[in-house]
């Protein structure tokens, strides 16, 4: 049994070795869609030097499933450590402890836990009523898990059970306008049980270094990796910004080629890079979504 569910490596192993870790970040294809596109990112990726992957997990709704295969086979057959998101809006507590043993038995170690946010396109979308409302509950649930507790069943006792033994990780936001948003949210997720932290997508290294001092501050020495995704314009900088409410420094902005330009663009985005890596980062975390060519051009950089 143990040959066919390896147990995975764990991520904060990577994040505390003292050198700079390249990941990456893919996403399950909308259903419907051949799942070679995503097998075929997932091998360039890797063969660009990707030293492990995370899986995002679509909120209910999305229709993207196949997270949790994707991840197996990124673990199981390119033997590379994988991060599986888990999301906690659209499941009750008892939904989430059976699909983090769905996890548990596939080897996979690592949990990216997250609130979920709601699907894009879905009008007057609604958690569940009966689910977790912040991440850091989820955190707890998981965290419960790893100590043996699970929950309790009417008429059986889940005492001297084997205990799960998940690596944690959770979303960081240095961005976010208050000290409250940035560092106390943050605080409760590490207390909850998180090891390790992924930013939102990160165009500031000033800001990064600001978050890390004032986690510092808190007692806080919790690896933080910064994630990013190479904008080719300034068009596409500014539709992000949009979307997304990511904040891009004028300074970035201005860098970036009024038009794609991928050669340009990834120069842009190596600097960002060695200004976090200076301001203390322990990785940089790639998030590609379907700019695999120019992630992959980076990934060599890097590495």
């Amino acid at each position: 049994m143990n040959e066919l569910f390896r147990p995975d490596k764990k991520i904060i192993d990577l994040l505390t070795q003292e050198r700079f870790t390249v990941s990456a970040e893919v996403i399950p294809p909308r259903n419907g869609t051949p799942e070679l596109q995503i097998l075929n990112q997932i091998r360039d990726l890797i063969q660009a030097g990707a030293e492990f992957l995370s899986v995002t997990k679509g909120a209910g709704g999305s229709l993207r499933g196949g997270s949790l295969p994707i991840a197996q086979v990124i673990k199981d057959y390119y033997k590379v450590p994988v991060i599986a998101h888990f999301t906690c809006r659209d499941l009750s507590a008892e939904e989430v402890e059976n699909q983090l043993m769905d996890h548990h038995y596939f080897g996979i170690r690592n949990i990216l836990g997250l609130r979920g946010d709601p699907p894009t396109g879905v009008a007057n979308w609604q958690p569940k009523t009966d689910s977790y409302p912040y991440a850091y509950q989820l955190i707890q649930q998981v965290e419960k898990l790893n100590l043996g507790s699970f929950l309790e069943r009417k008429g059986f006792s889940a005492s001297n059970t084997v205990k799960t033994d998940f690596c944690i990780g959770a979303a960081a936001y240095p961005d976010d306008a208050t000290f409250e948003q940035r560092i106390h949210y943050f605080k409760k997720k590490v207390d909850a049980g998180a090891a390790y932290g992924i930013t939102q997508m990160l165009y500031d290294s000033d800001s990064y270094s600001r978050f890390l001092d004032d986690l510092g501050k808190e007692n806080i020495m919790t690896p933080i990796v910064p994630g990013a995704r190479i904008l080719k314009s300034r068009s596409q900088a500014e539709r992000m910004i949009s979307k997304f409410g990511i904040k891009i420094p004028k300074l970035y902005l201005d860098s970036l080629p009024e038009s794609e330009n991928p050669e340009q663009a990834l120069d842009v985005f190596l600097n960002l890079v060695e200004r976090l890596k200076k301001a203390g980062a322990p990785g940089l975390h790639v998030f590609v979504l379907v700019d695999t060519e120019l992630a992959c051009k980076a990934i060599k950089a890097l590495r």
